[in-house]
């Protein structure tokens, strides 16, 4: 079971610049996630947040034409965050939710049990698949899948489910979908005539260095949905969809700040931002940050492994075993040198490095310097 480590760091956060913190230790280089997509202050917006609900807007009137060049989703509902954009996508359709092991959705009744359970829920119709990782051979996940989805069709219909995925499960421990996964994902849809759903919370927006991983792979999910980061941090959640969906207003608004005229705006200007030169810079960044870190020699190090702006550097003990207890030493040594990033997976031994999408050359060099070095030096 997965655990998301939200602890708080020792330091007090003073003030912002674009990509750094001002704390009472110091300046800190931010690579937690928390700087989203485009960083702290990324830009002034002199409009109020003028409710969707009630109003159509100018803003929201563009960024739902910019959203349907972009995906080729003719439609766009609009709450909150993430979570919230993932409990409405869920609950579209009704009926039994096909999750993962690992998934992490959110903290609202319905993501929260869709995320990161085991087995069967009976009274909720949630069924937990496993997703595949180092440790279990993706013939042994069919294998398991396919006997979970035929012991739940004998206690309720998943005939038409809707089930949930991340490309890239973050909280998992920063652990990419292979492409067999993926199609063999596809044959259950066709199979069970299920309403896929992508969560690309995480991966949309250019962390992953494409607008929309899904739409990289060739995926066709019922809809997409995203988070935050596409509005630089403001408070949003998109479910990017087609056909009929009997929603509360016609502005696809979910509440009385979802798709807000301030949100919508900042959405335009990370959206201008994302340049295909941005998100190759993204691609190419991710792979030479795991290259350098590959090359030290520290034998806490195993599998360094991700996609563009969604790093995970695996910390195991001699036997090969996760090694949390080091991965905690590690991070607090790595704010000792000014860098803040998070811990990921199962056993919280897995560092994710996730820096701002627009981050600048110097302070990316500077953070993983930072980086470089602890791993030089905390070996122990």
């Amino acid at each position: 079971m997965v655990n998301p480590e939200f602890k708080s760091f020792n330091l007090t956060v003073k003030s912002a610049g674009r990509f750094t913190l001002q704390t009472n230790r110091g300046e800190m280089v931010d690579f937690s996630g928390s700087a989203m997509t485009a960083g702290y202050r990324f830009c002034e917006l002199p409009i109020e947040p003028i409710s969707a609900l009630v109003f159509r807007t100018e803003p929201l009137i563009k960024l739902n034409k910019r959203l349907k060049q972009l995906s080729g989703y003719q439609k766009a509902a609009y709450a909150n965050s993430g979570t919230e954009a993932c409990d409405m996508a869920l609950s579209r359709h009704g009926g039994a939710i096909i999750s993962f092991e690992g998934s992490y959705h959110g903290r609202s009744f319905l993501t929260f049990r869709a995320s990161n359970g085991t087995g069967i829920d009976r009274n909720l119709k949630i069924v937990h698949l496993k997703y595949p990782g180092n440790s279990v051979p993706m013939e042994r996940v069919i294998e398991y899948n396919s006997g979970m989805l035929d012991e739940a069709s004998k206690l309720f219909s998943i005939e038409g489910a809707s089930i949930i995925l991340e490309l890239i499960q973050s909280d998992g421990g920063e652990i990419v979908a292979p492409k067999v996964f993926l199609d063999y994902i596809e044959k259950l849809v066709e199979k069970y005539k299920m309403h896929l759903i992508i969560d690309e919370v995480y991966t949309g927006a250019g962390r992953s260095g494409s607008f929309l991983l899904s739409r990289e792979y060739g995926l066709n999910p019922d809809m997409i949905c995203l988070g935050k980061g596409i509005a630089a941090g403001l408070p949003m959640g998109i479910v990017l969809y087609n056909g009929e969906w009997s929603l509360p207003t016609e502005n696809g608004a979910l509440g009385m700040l979802g798709g807000n005229s301030m949100a919508c705006a900042a959405a335009l200007k990370v959206l201008d931002s994302l340049a295909d030169d941005r998100l190759r810079f993204v691609m190419q960044k991710g792979e030479e940050i795991m290259s350098r870190i590959r090359k030290v020699n520290n034998p806490k190090v195993g599998e360094v492994r991700g996609r563009g702006f969604m790093i995970g550097v695996e910390f195991v003990d001699s036997s090969g075993k996760p090694d949390t207890g080091f991965a905690y030493r590690f991070r607090d040594a790595l704010v000792e040198n000014h860098v803040i990033c998070g811990l990921v997976g199962e056993a919280n031994n897995v560092l994710k490095i996730t820096p701002p999408v627009l981050i600048d050359d110097e302070t990316m060099e500077k953070g993983i310097r930072a980086i470089l070095k602890t791993l030089k030096e905390v070996v122990d």
